[in-house]
């Protein structure tokens, strides 16, 4: 039974279950305004709780009602299950993409730890929220990392990574190359501080495995001081060194475009070693729909189909709304050992 009606906002307890571990305090306050100026325009979902009522979907919308000074605020009442109480959480959240990859984690393991009989396996939890299961096996291995580690793990991975923040992959690389712990933190910290290209914190990670007592500071330095570095697959190698693919698409950093001016080296690498340098002719920006057979070759694909069944397989999926950056280059050297490439 659903029932809707204006609850004093003493009455509501925050939400016990809530995958959330912390609200951004500027866009509380901004939301917070917003409430104080117009009131609460969409209601809160709650369910009985005792005498009380607990936040069931809203939980942003409660804590920014009460920072207004709001003494009451609209609600829809019903009955919910605390498996259906995580579930509407994860859900809501993992489809506005505002948690980060931990939280997502912590949530999704309550679900299968919580109701073991229902989720046997991640691939039950990933069909339940509507996410592939590959996504939901890399969240859960950022709960192998130290817990300072994932604190400093940005919400998301396809915006621009916050100060202080690393994105998660550059946090599970961290863990997979460096062993020790305290290691793992200093390099990560460092590179949360320094806001690094995605590359170059690899290259970092990399050599601060290797030499375990170099200083992060020292290894930040001498990789800073290279030229950009851009990763392909084994297929893109073959086709750049035969001149077949002069472009490449994805989503960089604003740090990362800036090295990447028409004109500028870049160092292709299949992780590593490097394999070729190539020079930047041309960079710019569109939606994937956008693209056309021309672009497809010069991706280094016979046509526009092969190279969406690359992106989605790549990236998860092909959305035509996407906005990519693209850098178009020229083959300009080869390295020693390209040839068997």
């Amino acid at each position: 039974m659903t029932e809707f009606r204006v609850l004093a906002i003493g009455e509501i307890q925050p939400n016990r279950l809530n995958p959330r571990l912390k609200f951004n305090k500027k866009e509380l306050d901004e939301l917070s305004d917003s409430i104080r100026e117009k009131g609460l325009l969409q209601p809160l979902v709650v369910r009985p709780k005792g005498m009380a009522y607990e936040v069931v979907v809203g939980e942003r919308r409660y804590r920014a009602s009460q920072q207004a000074g709001l003494t009451e605020v609209p609600a829809v009442i019903r009955e919910y299950t605390d498996e259906e109480v995580i579930e509407l959480n994860l859900v809501e959240n993992v489809q506005r993409s505002d948690l980060s990859a931990v939280e997502k984690a912590k949530a999704c393991n309550m679900l299968k730890e919580g109701f073991p009989d229902r989720y046997k396996t991640w691939a039950d939890v990933a069909a339940k929220i509507g996410v592939d299961a590959d996504s939901v096996r890399a969240w859960v291995k950022t709960l192998e990392l130290p817990e300072e580690v994932q604190t400093m793990i940005a919400p998301r991975e396809r915006t621009k990574v916050p100060e202080g923040k690393v994105s998660y992959s550059t946090a599970l690389d961290a863990a997979r190359k460096i062993q020790e712990k305290p290691r793992q933190v200093e390099v990560v910290k460092k590179l949360a501080e320094e806001k690094l290209p995605q590359s170059s914190a690899r290259e970092v990670i990399r050599k601060a495995a290797e030499e375990p007592r170099r200083p992060v500071a020292e290894v930040i330095r001498e990789v800073e001081s290279r030229p950009a570095e851009l990763d392909f697959r084994m297929a893109d190698a073959r086709h750049i060194l035969r001149g077949e693919k002069v472009q490449v698409s994805g989503h960089y950093s604003p740090d990362e475009m800036e090295k990447l001016k028409p004109g500028s080296l870049i160092q292709a690498s299949i992780m590593e070693p490097h394999f070729a340098d190539l020079k930047v002719k041309n960079r710019t920006i569109k939606k994937l729909r956008e693209f056309t057979d021309a672009d497809a070759r010069m991706e280094g694909y016979v046509d526009l189909d092969g190279f969406k069944r690359a992106w989605a397989e790549a990236n998860g999926r092909w959305d035509p709304e996407d906005m990519v950056d693209i850098v178009q280059f020229d083959l300009l050297r080869r390295y020693p050992g390209a040839e068997g490439i």
